[in-house]
């Protein structure tokens, strides 16, 4: 379980949207490929002056373009990366991740769930992962996924991790899945 990790912001970020008329083809279609960048803008802005990151996770996970260059990201099993422009303070090319891989790793016995329906997780207030489910699945098949009853967070492999935080990006901070609250992780 120690190899894994949750994300989380650590500053002021907007929200960001992508522009409506792109929404259904980025956010809702696994695995497009848009001819062009796909525009995002600020909404809802911090009242206090803020930076722009080099890590988003809105509208989804998005790494800017000079540090997604910089990374072996693109060959993640189940994924597929669309260039975004993201309009705040300029404009700034970044890369989202789109994720279309889940698998069930969540020990359903020992987790603690808000609330478990129709095979769905809504809300956790313990996690554990199956160690066993888990080894069953090839490494590769398992460095970037959400658990197909929980989609509310994705799980980042240690390997993934390291790969990024060695370029001390700004925005986000992985957290241990060790460390799970249920005050920021749904």
């Amino acid at each position: 379980m120690n190899d894994y990790f949750f994300i989380r912001e650590n500053q002021p970020t907007p929200i960001y949207e992508v522009a409506e008329e792109f929404e259904e083809e980025v956010l809702r279609t696994p695995f497009t490929s848009p001819s062009a960048p796909v525009p995002v803008i600020a909404t809802h802005k911090p009242e206090q002056e803020y930076a722009i990151a080099d890590i988003l996770l809105e509208p989804e996970f998005a790494i800017s373009q000079r540090l997604f260059d910089s990374l072996a990201l693109e060959p993640l099993y189940g994924s597929n990366w669309i260039p975004l422009k993201l309009l705040d303070q300029g404009e700034h090319d970044f890369m989202m991740l789109q994720l279309a891989h889940e698998i069930d790793v969540i020990c359903h016995e020992k987790s603690e769930f808000k609330r478990f329906k129709r095979g769905y997780i809504s809300g956790m207030k313990t996690l554990v992962i199956d160690s066993d489910k888990l080894a069953q699945i090839p490494l590769y098949k398992r460095q970037v996924f959400r658990d197909s009853s929980w989609g509310f967070h994705t799980f980042f492999h240690k390997d993934i991790v390291d790969q990024i935080m060695r370029h001390s990006p700004t925005g986000i901070e992985f957290v241990a899945i060790e460390n799970f609250n249920q005050a920021w992780a749904g």
